[in-house]
């Protein structure tokens, strides 16, 4: 073979070379790097946004903690570390002096978890409804840690001797059920510290009212409303007129016999009884005296239901021409 054939047949293997690396490259290897480089470039937008999230996970995670240590070191609770029967009942009736008809209380007994033990206290009773209300406010506002769970109520109307007069008084009140649960010795730390220098003093708590300790106010905007915006157990209609307990003039069964003065003047209970524009009856008051008809008006609730009772003098011709335009007939001789 010439020199020219064998260079051609040389330039010709190379020529196939290059070619066939090519495709190879082409065809093999560089779908595989951009495989890889895909692959990895997923990879970094996981790993990124993986950051992403959990940068935002630190963020919320350091706002709840932020938010429980606020609140744990906003705790007002005080704790102490024994208690016993006599240090609840005391708690108790220093808070139900008056407005209750029967306040009864038995000692369930306690019960001790690892956290803390509590005094359970089954109470029922009858008495007023603010009386009761401020009651649970007390015991669920206060510093001490005291607990009022399963309460029912249920409208009475209740009727008493009046202690001034003797006679039959009605009163709009409520009987109660509930559980008053006492808790104490909680764990270090549980309970509310007494100043802000000495974040143990816990340990050295007595079986006291919190009221005694030494402890900045709890400010009044985040507590509930101290007294019932209204009584839901008062009824608009009373199922029974309240009696007449301090005997006062019930117009519609006493004797209008007179006016003077500007008063009426009424028979009632065997006495004569002056009253003006204001005075009060039984189940209202007088809204109107007229000497010149004779005619005596007043405005009386009776259980809710609203009434305007008129009264007319029954008055003859002499007493009508003396007030006005009535004329006497003068008396015959004969």
């Amino acid at each position: 073979m010439s020199t020219l054939g064998y260079n051609i047949v040389v330039l010709a293997l190379l020529a196939a070379l290059v070619v066939g690396a090519g495709i190879w490259l082409t065809f093999m290897e560089q779908p595989r790097e951009l495989d890889e480089l895909e692959e990895a470039e997923k990879m970094a937008r996981l790993r990124e946004a993986e950051v992403e999230a959990l940068l935002a996970e630190e963020g919320t995670s350091s706002r709840i903690a932020r938010e429980a240590i606020s609140k744990w070191r906003a705790r007002y609770k005080v704790i102490p570390n024994q208690l016993n029967s006599a240090d609840v009942m005391n708690y108790v009736n220093q808070r139900t002096r008056s407005g209750f008809k029967n306040f009864d209380v038995v000692v369930e007994g306690t019960t001790t978890t690892p956290d803390f033990s509590t005094y359970t206290l089954r109470i029922t009773g009858r008495g007023y409804y603010n009386s009761l209300y401020r009651f649970v406010w007390e015991v669920e506002n206060s510093r001490d840690f005291y607990r009022v769970r399963d309460l029912s109520l249920e409208n009475i109307d209740l009727m008493t001797e009046d202690e001034e007069t003797g006679n039959d008084r009605m009163e709009v009140m409520v009987s109660f059920s509930m559980k008053v649960d006492a808790y104490y010795g909680g764990q270090n730390g549980l309970s509310a510290p007494i100043g802000e220098d000495d974040l143990g003093a816990e340990d050295d708590l007595l079986p006291t009212s919190a009221a005694n300790l030494d402890l900045p106010p709890v400010p009044a905007d985040v507590l509930p409303d101290e007294r019932p915006a209204t009584n839901p157990f008062f009824p608009l209609i009373l199922e029974q007129i309240p009696p007449n307990t301090y005997n006062l003039v019930d117009v519609e069964k006493a004797e209008l016999i007179g006016i003077a003065e500007g008063k009426a003047i009424f028979r009632h209970g065997g006495e004569s009884v002056k009253l003006g524009v204001g005075d009060e009856v039984y189940l209202g008051a007088i809204t109107l005296v007229n000497p010149a008809d004779g005619r005596v008006t007043a405005r009386l609730n009776k259980g809710g239901i609203i009434d305007q009772v008129e009264l007319q003098l029954a008055t003859g011709d002499s007493f009508r021409q003396a007030v006005g335009d009535s004329r006497l007939t003068p008396a015959s001789d004969n």
